[in-house]
């Protein structure tokens, strides 16, 4: 992995910043457009937790002295995972039917996608950075990669929470419920 600046990693910080943002809210529509209230309250869920992880790293750029930006850079600084994931969000945000059972289960194999990728792309990414600066003596370092550890662990669970939906709803399907 290539070694970035602080600039660069505080770009990479606002840009998953605003990328959680956008994932809570395609959650919390796809929660609006769901059937069922157990599917609505789960997804729900996700969204406030990502919304929460939103505001975390927005803060965590703010101690590190970051200014929040225009967010032009963030396809380059990001990559094309993050453009394709906010490709996604929209796609998502301009949908206006219910969310039956068969849309969520095709839909879910795309979801856990999402939450592994970011899981694995940007906070593996940005968790590593921390380290770095740990080693590099910068005190704000460690508390940086607590909150990375955390939110990955979320993120960890978002996948459990979208195949646990997923299995509950191919297994009504089949029994034709």
């Amino acid at each position: 992995m290539c070694s970035v600046s602080k600039d660069e990693l505080l770009k990479l910080i606002q840009c998953c910043a605003f990328l959680e943002e956008r994932v809570s809210e395609a959650y919390k529509h796809m929660a609006k457009r769901a059937e069922g209230p157990v599917l609505k309250a789960l997804l729900s869920y996700v969204a406030s937790d990502s919304w929460k992880h939103a505001e975390t790293l927005k803060n965590v750029a703010t101690a590190l002295g970051g200014e929040m930006r225009g967010l032009g850079e963030c396809e380059q600084v990001a990559g094309e995972l993050w453009a394709a994931v906010m490709r996604g969000v929209e796609n998502e945000l301009a949908q206006t039917g219910k969310l039956s059972r068969e849309d969520l289960a095709s839909i879910v194999d795309s979801l856990t996608n999402l939450e592994s990728a970011v899981m694995e792309e940007y906070l593996m990414m940005l968790q590593a950075e921390a380290i770095k600066m740990l080693l590099e003596g910068y005190p704000e370092a460690d508390s940086l990669k607590m909150i990375m550890n955390w939110i990955a662990e979320d993120e960890k669970r978002h996948a459990q929470i979208l195949m646990t939906l997923k299995g509950r709803e191919e297994r009504s399907i089949k029994a034709g419920i």
